[in-house]
């Protein structure tokens, strides 16, 4: 199908989804009874409606590709299903286990859907544990369930995009339900390096702030070098420095983000690599500050609002970042800030959606252009654009005031 027929797709797509959304925020109270009396129902319908039957469609019916990272994840997955050696035998900038993971749906069928596939089914796992997690404190997180399963941009990024960024969450959800049921911060820690060595060096972003909530940092640090120390020794042992790539730093510039929005005022003359590490020089120590701020803070709240500023400045500071990268957190942005009466909040909902699917369109459609200078804005589409991304940065950065307020506003625990 042509890009111009796949962006009307989402497009009518996302207005059925809004509809929806809408109907459901206004009638909810109305069907509250029925809605919870036949929950696995519900839910199960709309896993069906949102998920399969679009998977069916666009990759049986249509017999569309895979776009977005997946034809390189199938590029890695299909070599790491014969078993050769990362970093070593074929490229990769994710941790080592990551594209043996993915290869699994290799197994059954092999083909880049597959890969889609299960980037579907851990998306819905990590819903689901996010669902567990907040309905022991919130009465409102059945509907926070609905609302996200009928959000347009979670269906597209997953669907179209095979983003896996959503799995970041899960694992940091994962290693906060082994502390909440253990008291451990060894158990933690273990999980935490679990996920260092499945997904990628983002992981260690949120390990900065949340250092200063861990009461036993001793033991969170052992548990880390426990598994850590081996790992990059036989990591060493096997490929080398080779492995060092998963550390690589984009060349690309990418949008929306501060350095893509002020980019007319900074030029051409730049180079990415070194603004890469400036804005990691930047949002790290804020995001560890923020840590720092609130260590008195209760660790079980704090800690999603702290997942949620770690990678949205993460966002917002680093050249290479893109809209998908929202993918990472947009879920705790449901359940965690949004309270279901508030009309306002589900209107930035909308919108972030709405940029989600329309702003990377438009950049990609242009052939990812740079504003280094505001000539270049002369141009429609280019102007278009450009407003997109300035939309995004600022819709991120209230989100990100709400999230801050909300975090410094959590009680002080006391100190034993």
């Amino acid at each position: 199908m042509p890009i111009i027929g796949v962006f009307i797709a989402k497009l009518i797509a996302m207005g059925l989804a809004f509809v929806a959304q809408y109907i459901l925020w206004k009638k909810y109270a109305s069907f509250q009874t029925w809605l919870t009396q036949n929950q696995i129902g519900v839910v199960s319908a709309l896993v069906v409606l949102t998920r399969i039957i679009p998977f069916i469609l666009v990759f049986v019916i249509l017999k569309e590709e895979p776009r977005g990272d997946v034809p390189f994840f199938y590029y890695k997955a299909s070599h790491a299903v014969h078993l050769d050696l990362v970093y070593r035998d074929f490229w990769s900038f994710h941790a080592p286990i990551f594209s043996y993971i993915i290869a699994l749906p290799l197994l059954i069928v092999d083909h880049a859907s597959s890969i889609v596939a299960l980037m579907m089914v851990g998306e819905l796992i990590c819903v689901w544990l996010t669902y567990k997690h907040y309905k022991t404190v919130s009465s409102e997180a059945y509907a926070k369930l609905l609302h996200y399963l009928m959000l347009p941009a979670p269906i597209i990024i997953c669907l179209l995009g095979g983003q896996e960024d959503i799995w970041l969450w899960g694992f940091a959800l994962g290693a906060l339900m082994i502390w909440k049921k253990s008291n451990s911060d060894f158990r933690m820690g273990l999980m935490f390096a679990l996920s260092l060595l499945c997904l990628k060096v983002t992981v260690a972003f949120f390990l900065f702030p949340l250092f200063f909530l861990i009461k036993d940092k001793f033991k969170f640090i052992l548990s880390m070098a426990v598994v850590g120390i081996p790992s990059l020794a036989l990591l060493y042992y096997l490929v080398g420095w080779d492995f060092l790539m998963l550390i690589k730093h984009t060349e690309d510039p990418y949008s929306p983000n501060l350095f893509s929005v002020l980019r007319p005022l900074i030029g051409a003359s730049v180079n990415i690599t070194k603004m890469n590490w400036l804005g990691l020089g930047l949002f790290l120590p804020l995001a560890t500050w923020i840590g720092f701020s609130v260590r008195n803070k209760s660790f079980v709240q704090a800690f999603p609002l702290l997942f949620i500023l770690t990678y949205g400045l993460m966002q917002l500071f680093l050249p290479s970042a893109m809209a998908y990268y929202m993918f990472i957190y947009l879920v705790i942005i449901v359940f965690e800030l949004w309270q279901h009466k508030d009309g306002k909040f589900l209107f930035v909902l909308l919108l972030l959606n709405f940029l989600l699917i329309v702003e990377p369109f438009v950049y990609v459609y242009h052939n990812n252009p740079v504003f280094d200078s505001f000539a270049k804005l002369s141009n429609a589409g280019y102007a278009l654009e450009y407003l997109l991304q300035w939309a995004f940065v600022i819709t991120l950065i209230y989100v990100l005031q709400v999230c801050y307020l909300r975090l410094k506003a959590l009680p002080e625990v006391a100190q034993k």
